[in-house]
């Protein structure tokens, strides 16, 4: 299918299961679509786009990350503000609570390798643990990307405008959300599947039983990626969600600079493979 065509329906948000129709028969009549009238509706509105935004990355781009055409639930558009050369490196992602426990420096500072490292971060721009790992890269001069539940005219939370800004001009942003969408609840459920999708593992420093964290990692768990948890204190709620992950399989992180070293290891292999 011509770029133009993932550009358009990206921009309206037409939903993937068309867009593979579209791939495999071509454009087809409005009235033959299988859908509700919404979405027939963003489909005749895709189609009559007088312009597609330019900063907006779909299959067959340089940058566009493949592997998010291969999750449950795929992405074939994603807007971007920074650097989209970052999404040929290797990625890491890291998330945790918005409310962090008291022992979060030393849970992050643990976690040092990785921001010593070749390693992108990924995470999701949120209070809390996020914009902590997001601000950390920053300090050691690690590239980082914020993947955010809006349109990038309704960045939030509205607090981290300056730390936004900071990732746009040292990192990059993404959403696949047209500019003009409002935060909405059920927006950060879905750019959960990004955050784990683009990354070779998933690291979570804390989560409670029933958050967003524990959301992302049903996601990573889905997708096949490896996830990793630091252990913590049972009686603590803080630590509930990581220390249940655990025991259905997740990996404790124990090492750190290990972790590391060996998912690097995994990323050389992999990428060996394709050249």
């Amino acid at each position: 299918m011509e770029r133009e065509l993932y550009a358009r329906f990206a921009t309206c948000r037409v939903p993937y299961s068309i867009v593979v129709l579209i791939e495999q028969y071509g454009l087809l009549p409005v009235e033959d679509l299988p859908v509700s009238r919404s979405i027939k509706n963003r489909y005749q509105q895709a189609l009559q786009l007088d312009q597609v935004p330019t900063n907006l990355l779909v299959p067959g781009d340089p940058y566009f990350p493949m592997p998010l055409l291969q999750i449950p639930q795929p992405v074939y558009g994603l807007f971007f503000s920074g650097d989209p050369s970052l999404l040929r490196q290797p990625m890491i992602s890291i998330i945790g609570s918005r409310q962090p426990s008291p022992s979060h420096s030393k849970r992050l500072s643990f976690l040092r390798p990785f921001f010593e490292s070749p390693f992108v971060t990924v995470s999701g721009g949120a209070l809390g643990i996020d914009s902590l790992v997001h601000r950390l890269s920053l300090k050691h001069h690690q590239a980082t990307i914020a993947v955010l539940a809006s349109g990038f005219d309704f960045l939030y939370p509205a607090r981290h405008a300056p730390l936004f800004q900071r990732i746009q001009q040292d990192g990059l942003l993404l959403s696949e959300y047209p500019a003009p969408t409002p935060v909405k609840k059920h927006q950060f459920l879905e750019r959960n599947r990004i955050i784990s999708g683009l990354a070779s593992g998933l690291i979570i420093v804390e989560a409670t039983r029933k958050s967003g964290t524990m959301n992302t990692a049903g996601h990573a768990l889905e997708q096949g990626k490896d996830v990793y948890c630091i252990p913590g204190c049972p009686t603590e709620k803080h630590f509930q969600g990581t220390n249940q992950l655990i025991a259905e399989g997740a990996i404790p992180l124990l090492n750190p600079e290990e972790v590391s070293k060996s998912i690097l290891m995994n990323v050389d292999k992999w990428e060996s493979r394709l050249l």
